[in-house]
C-alpha cells in the first residue's frame, strides 16, 4: 500500500531523475525515470552492489497468513530491509525512511512487534546520517491484496477515530497515502539523527 505511494510520489517529484523500486513482482507500470528491479533476498545483492542512490525508502513487509514460518517471515521484514540498507549506505547513501509498526520494540514479548523493534534498532545501528522510523497505527486505504480483517478494523476505526484525542490520537487510524506523504516530507527535511514517527506525527507531516 505504501510503497507504491511512494513510488508514485518520487516519479511525480521533478527533484528526482532516477528511482529505483526494489521489488518481488514485476510492477504494472512504466516510467522514464523508473527502474523496476525485481529480486528476493537471495538475488538482490549483485543487483544492487554497485548502485548508488540519495535516498532508501524501506516499505516491505508480509503478514503471518501470508508467511506462517516465522524464519522466512523474519527473513522478509528484518533481514531483507537491512541488507538492502547495508549495502546502499556502503555505496554511499545518507537517508533512509522505513515503515514499522506501532508498539514495537526489541524486547516486544509478540513477535511481530519485536522484530520490527529489532528491525528499527538493527537500522539505526547501520549509521546513516538520517533514519527516519514510522509507526503508524492501523492503516487504511486501497490495497493490492485483500485483507479482511484489516479492511473490517479499518471500518470500525473511521468511526472511533472521532473518540480518539489526547494520549489515545496516536491510535486513530491513518491512510497510507498520508503515511507516504510524510516520508517524503521526512527525510528531505535534510535533518540528521534518528527520527521515531507516531501516527498524530505523521499526519501533521502528510
Amino acid at each position: 500500500m505504501i510503497g507504491l505511494q511512494v513510488v508514485h510520489l518520487l516519479l511525480a517529484n521533478p527533484a528526482y531523475s532516477k528511482v529505483y523500486a526494489v521489488t518481488r513482482k514485476k510492477l504494472n507500470f512504466s516510467h522514464d525515470k523508473l527502474e523496476n528491479i525485481i529480486a528476493d533476498y537471495d538475488s538482490i545483492d549483485p543487483l544492487i552492489e554497485d548502485l548508488l542512490v540519495d535516498q532508501l525508502f524501506s516499505c516491505l513487509g508480509s503478514t503471518q497468513k501470508k508467511t506462517p514460518n516465522r524464519k522466512i517471515y523474519y527473513q522478509i521484514d528484518h533481514d531483507y530491509p537491512l541488507k538492502v540498507a547495508s549495502l546502499l549506505k556502503k555505496n554511499g547513501c545518507e537517508s533512509v525512511a522505513i515503515i514499522s509498526s506501532m508498539g514495537a520494540h526489541p524486547n516486544a514479548k509478540n513477535f511481530y512487534l519485536r522484530m520490527k523493534g529489532e528491525t528499527d534498532r538493527d537500522l539505526i545501528q547501520i549509521g546513516f546520517s538520517a533514519t527516519h522510523t514510522f509507526r503508524p497505527s492501523l492503516l487504511i486505504g486501497d490495497r493490492q491484496e485483500s485483507r479482511f480483517a484489516e479492511d473490517l478494523f479499518g471500518l470500525l476505526f473511521k468511526g472511533l477515530n472521532l473518540l480518539l484525542w489526547g494520549p489515545l490520537k496516536d491510535y486513530k487510524s491513518i491512510y497510507g497515502k498520508d503515511v507516504a506523504s510524510a516520508m517524503m516530507s521526512a527525510i528531505n527535511n535534510h535533518t540528521s539523527g534518528v527520527h521515531i514517527y507516531k501516527t498524530s506525527r505523521i499526519k501533521n507531516l502528510a
